[in-house]
């Protein structure tokens, strides 16, 4: 008894300093992220083209999906030979690190934007959304297998700093037509900020304090097979064995049924993630489109969106946590379908050559459906996650951040095929 206490008490505390840290890397990541895409109005008011910003999305969401098939491919290798302490402090806080330096290349480049800077930002850019995506990918792994709920923190982290970044723009006067110092300012509240999290990590790794975290990956790393562990069963239990034999296959057969069952709810939450994300992202990068070429609108869109995802993820924490799986994996499926009528009128709204929404209706409209996607999102993390077994929750925090970037991905296809056939159409 005394025993499982303390083993307790020290699993709580690492759950505590975990959740510090997945709110930490969360809030880093997306710093770097927000902070890029929080320009799309001065950029686009800068190069006066008002579907800059969609590629601006094209690059930062698009190729981290490459980052995720080559880590697929190596991760394993780097975990065998060189163990779990390495290799995340290379995931999470050396990545914060390059994430850092990045943001602070970008504020250059976005100071002396011209014409010709275009590629620079977006070569920039692309290689924060490598960064980016590996830190969520690598976060959502390394604690997603600690805790499910752990997972939905890194998340709130993320949109915290959406609000964050939002309040940065208004105090250093970000906007089209501002100040080199401004600007500086700007990009200044971003780098310190992502720079953070790789600190605390490093300042836990070296005083011990994530030494069971280490462990608990490395416990569920397969190291003997089946044939392996069939050889330690003695002879004494073989007649045991034969007298239960029809027990156990009831036992397994209704194990079978409930996985088949847990399967179902992984591949749908999997696929109504992308759902929701992708009709999230597919109006995102249209910002300065919705606002039909007015730029300080078009910013004060993008900031909105940022702040509604926030405002989303802290909603998730007010709920109580998803008890009856399927209930709230179906919910979630409601929610999403209900997002449809709203997307569809400000796809008209953003197609129309005419102004269809004022300025104020189009953010009553813009602030929930935004808001609805970050609290499904939050939910479908832990419902997917939730619903494995211990040794499969790592694959499948995995699994549902690339669902995070294909959503993403078909989003920005979306929204590049409305900028091209708008294009043609003028």
């Amino acid at each position: 008894m005394h025993r499982d206490s303390i083993s307790d008490l020290v699993d709580e505390h690492l759950l505590q300093r975990c959740r510090w840290l997945a709110a930490a890397f969360g809030f880093g990541q997306g710093c770097c992220v927000n902070v890029y895409l929080s320009a799309a109005g001065y950029l686009g008011d800068r190069f006066q083209d008002k579907y800059f910003f969609v590629w601006m999305c094209a690059v930062v969401y698009v190729v981290p999906l490459l980052v995720f098939a080559l880590a697929r491919a190596l991760d394993p290798y780097f975990d065998r030979h060189y163990g779990f302490r390495k290799v995340y402090q290379v995931r999470l806080a050396i990545s914060m690190l390059v994430g850092a330096l990045l943001v602070a290349l970008l504020s250059a480049a976005t100071i002396g934007s011209r014409v010709g800077n275009k590629s620079t930002i977006l070569v920039l850019g692309a290689a924060v959304g490598a960064v980016a995506g590996s830190v969520a990918s690598a976060s959502a792994q390394f604690f997603g297998v600690i805790s499910p709920k752990l997972v939905p923190l890194f998340f709130l982290g993320q949109t915290a700093s959406g609000a964050y970044v939002n309040a940065a723009a208004r105090v250093a006067g970000f906007a089209p037509d501002c100040a080199d110092g401004s600007v500086i300012l700007y990009f200044s509240c971003g780098v310190v900020v992502a720079a953070l999290p790789a600190l605390f990590f490093f300042v836990c790794h070296y005083r011990g304090s994530l030494e069971l975290a280490y462990r608990h990956h490395h416990s569920l790393t397969p190291s003997t097979s089946a044939a392996q562990l069939s050889i330690t069963t003695s002879s004494d239990t073989r007649s045991l064995q034969d007298l239960h034999r029809e027990a156990s296959c009831w036992l397994r057969l209704s194990r079978l049924v409930a996985s088949e069952e847990k399967v179902a709810i992984k591949r749908l939450a999997f696929l109504c993630q992308v759902f929701v994300v992708g009709l999230n992202i597919s109006l995102a990068p249209l910002a300065n489109v919705l606002a039909h070429g007015r730029y300080d609108l078009g910013q004060e869109i993008v900031l909105f969106k940022l702040l509604g995802d926030f405002v989303g993820r802290v909603l998730f924490f007010l709920l109580p946590s998803p008890r009856r799986l399927q209930l709230h994996l179906w919910l979630n499926w409601a929610v999403a379908l209900l997002r449809l009528p709203a997307w569809i009128v400000l796809v008209c709204h953003a197609a129309s050559k005419d102004i269809i929404l004022s300025d104020a209706m189009l953010l009553v409209i813009w602030f929930p459906f935004v808001v609805t996607a970050a609290l499904c999102g939050s939910w479908l993390q832990v419902v997917a996650i939730q619903a494995v077994e211990e040794p499969a929750k790592r694959g499948t925090a995995a699994q549902m951040n690339v669902a995070v970037y294909l959503g993403f991905l078909s989003g920005v296809v979306f929204a590049a095929a409305f900028s091209i056939a708008a294009k043609d159409a003028s």
